[in-house]
């Protein structure tokens, strides 16, 4: 195990670490002490070989929907009303329980976490927290989708009981679709700008209904994969990062696309037409928002050692 990896849990390998409540506190608290810059450097060097590999499963297994959602997933449970960590929820590797995995909106994931758990066991001091966030930004980016400024050093929960309460994550057909998204998002801190620069992401993947129960068994743009054919796709070419969604849920004319109620609200609510208006025509615009939102989504809840986190660039 890696050196910095012990010091994210204190020598005795005990609960995890709160390195944002202040050093002294935390050194006295639970022993733990920050990563010396030669710990920090061989952080880094697992996450950029992290990194590498997640690029290579995408492009063997076209794999980036799945990852990309494995990521939202882990971070969308946070709750700004709840100071405490990890009661608050985000982006702590909880996800990787079967507690949480069983939740209603995370059916499937179990694939994703078989997908990276080598990945994992391969690169041990990079946490279940950190391994989420990196494999779903890597897969907008290997997409063709924007580069998303992201840090790392993210520290894992270490039980079960510490997985949040299912119910917090965004449901596809809710009777009032713009009120959903607003309580899901707003309590994330989110704005209704991210919210629909966050919908975007739907430009990719596909609705299986033997798991959320929507979309079709399978279209034209489905039956032949890549990857386990069926399934309804928001978009033609829905392993490509762009701006087709919008313009796809706008026109809305082709009925082998997947248009959900969330997703239709975007242009019929006054506050998010505007800017799903301007990312159907302008896609580099759409991707500057995206790329913010999607930094901001990978760290709610994230408790960071070193408390300023860890940049690969």
């Amino acid at each position: 195990m890696a050196v910095h990896h012990l010091l994210r849990r204190g020598v005795s390998g005990g609960s995890p670490l709160h390195p944002l409540r202040g050093l002294l506190l935390a050194s006295q608290e639970l022993g733990w002490r920050q990563l010396s810059s030669a710990a920090a450097g061989e952080a880094a060097a697992e996450l950029r070989g992290a990194r590498e590999d997640v690029k290579q499963l995408l492009k063997t297994t076209s794999c980036h929907p799945i990852l990309v959602r494995l990521g939202w997933h882990d971070a969308g449970t946070y709750d700004k009303n709840i100071a405490e960590w990890p009661k608050c929820g985000g982006a702590n590797g909880s996800l990787r329980f079967e507690i949480e995995l069983k939740h209603g909106a995370n059916a499937g994931l179990v694939n994703a976490l078989k997908l990276i758990q080598p990945i994992k066991d391969k690169f041990s001091g990079v946490t279940y927290a950190d391994l989420f966030q990196l494999a779903s930004a890597t897969a907008i980016e290997e997409a063709g989708g924007p580069k998303i400024p992201m840090i790392y050093g993210r520290v894992d929960v270490t039980a079960p009981e510490q997985c949040p309460p299912e119910g917090r994550l965004p449901a596809a057909g809710p009777p009032s679709p713009a009120e959903h998204l607003r309580e899901v998002f707003y309590r994330m801190g989110l704005n209704d700008k991210e919210i629909v620069a966050l919908s975007g992401a739907h430009t990719l993947g596909r609705a299986r209904p033997e798991r959320s129960g929507w979309g079709k068994p399978e279209t034209k743009y489905t039956k032949d994969g890549p990857g386990a054919p069926g399934g309804q796709s928001w978009t033609s070419q829905w392993l490509k990062f762009d701006n087709s969604y919008f313009k796809d849920v706008r026109e809305r004319r082709d009925q082998d696309l997947l248009v959900l109620p969330t997703d239709a609200v975007l242009f019929e609510d006054s506050s998010f037409k505007v800017y799903a208006e301007k990312y159907a025509e302008d896609q580099d615009a759409f991707f500057k928002d995206y790329a913010e939102a999607h930094a901001k989504l990978s760290n709610l809840g994230a408790k960071f050692d070193p408390p300023k986190g860890i940049s690969l660039e």
